[in-house]
């Protein structure tokens, strides 16, 4: 929040990240910059619904920074027969204390190739969502360590509000959301119920990480 005061946009790099998707991140970089080498119009790529959950899989964990996860709907974008950016929406996480509803969608993902910028690529994806589903409400989140949310901003989005900063646990070198380790889970696995989620985790031997909190839009 100092930085932004000053008008800067910090990018957290963080240390799992740049052991295992080095590549994703330096493509992120580049984007920053303007320097993404690869460009496409949106124009010249059809939209497609796509069915194939291995092929999602593959691009989202190629591709995007947190990876793959499961979805209701899959638009891609193909240049040339080729894949070269997805989104994809679901419905209201409950891990995130949210209930579905009829029309209530989540944006769950979206990302181009690596070192690829689809111009237009975003907003032609979202404006075949919105014809063709006709959602009552979209939400999605932006990740306030590395972005102030503008795409969210270009597909007319509005902030709902911001969240303050969010704990992950630390296993095996590598961040794991902390809705995988409630209480009442651990409980189950034998730990002390008089013991808080911290005091089992820490007697485990886990360290917690902060994030900068998460944008709801």
């Amino acid at each position: 929040k100092s930085f932004l005061k000053n008008d800067i946009q910090v990018f957290h790099i963080w240390e799992d990240d740049w052991i295992y998707k080095q590549d994703i991140v330096k493509s992120m970089i580049l984007n920053k910059l303007g320097k993404t080498p690869n460009k496409i119009f949106a124009r010249k790529c059809k939209v497609k619904e796509i069915t194939d959950n291995k092929l999602i899989r593959d691009f989202l964990n190629s591709n995007h920074i947190q990876g793959f996860v499961g979805s209701k709907i899959k638009l891609g974008l193909f240049y040339n027969d080729e894949l070269v950016s997805i989104m994809t929406f679901g419905n209201l996480r409950k891990s995130l204390g949210q209930k579905s509803q009829e029309g209530s969608f989540e944006m769950l993902r979206f990302c181009n190739k690596l070192h690829t910028s689809v111009i237009g690529g975003a907003s032609k994806l979202f404006k075949y969502f919105l014809e063709n589903y006709k959602p009552t409400e979209i939400i999605s989140y932006s990740d306030s360590s590395r972005s102030q949310g503008g795409l969210y901003k270009q597909l007319g989005f509005n902030l709902i509000h911001e969240t303050e900063p969010n704990y992950y646990w630390i296993v095996d070198g590598i961040r794991h959301h902390r809705f995988n380790f409630r209480k009442d889970k651990l409980v189950k696995e034998g730990a002390d119920p008089n013991k808080t989620e911290i005091q089992i985790m820490m007697d485990k031997g886990y360290h917690r990480i902060f994030d900068c909190g998460n944008k709801k839009w």
